[in-house]
């Protein structure tokens, strides 16, 4: 291979590892409250787009010139090393999670959808219960994805009793703690806690 071809391959594999990472920041960012729901569903995965990105940038180091290579594959190996493990501990994480999901469509508002997201972790740093109330608001691209309870992460959260539309534009969350009642902006399709 020539240095010219190498080279290139160096900035081609750089660029794809870039790329990786500036994808899954993007389904990060749209993971959000608000955010729009495909991007995040397509984007946020730490474990493909990381690891390619993680071995883009390693093949680019060992393409590199031969004196920085080393110094620079024992610098990514580490780094590796590091992400690989903390990659385990979630992905045991989620092993050990049983999930259930509810969706119960606004009445009269096809386009609106009230999703509750329940997680029952059996073993893992913290046993337990844990709910996401959703709000799933549009269709296509710019369909957004609204959190308006996440329970189960402390003892003052308490448990999901009921999570449902009280109306075209009204949502109630009761859990053994608390009670909140949200109203949805008929035309943006925000949700805005009712006082």
């Amino acid at each position: 291979m020539t240095r010219r071809t190498r080279r290139g391959l160096v900035r081609v594999l750089g660029g794809a590892g870039l790329a990786a990472v500036l994808l899954y920041t993007e389904g990060q960012w749209e993971s959000r409250s608000g955010g729009r729901m495909l991007v995040a569903d397509l984007l946020n995965r730490p474990e493909p787009l990381l690891g390619a990105a993680l071995a883009a940038m390693i093949a680019a180091a060992w393409l590199a010139d031969r004196r920085t290579a080393v110094r620079t594959a024992t610098r990514a190996v580490t780094v590796t090393a590091g992400v690989v493990f903390l990659l385990g501990v979630l992905a045991v994480h989620k092993v050990s999670a049983a999930e259930t999901r509810s969706r119960e469509t606004a009445p009269a508002r096809p386009e609106r959808a009230l999703v509750v997201v329940h997680r029952s972790y059996e073993a893992g740093p913290a046993p337990g219960e844990h709910w996401q109330v959703l709000l799933e608001t549009g269709t296509g691209w710019s369909a957004r994805r609204w959190t308006l309870a996440d329970l189960g992460g402390g003892p003052v959260d308490g448990r999901l009793v009921r999570a449902s539309w009280t109306g075209r534009d009204r949502i109630t969350i009761v859990t053994d703690a608390y009670q909140r009642v949200f109203t949805v902006d008929p035309d943006t399709g925000e949700p805005l806690e009712a006082r």
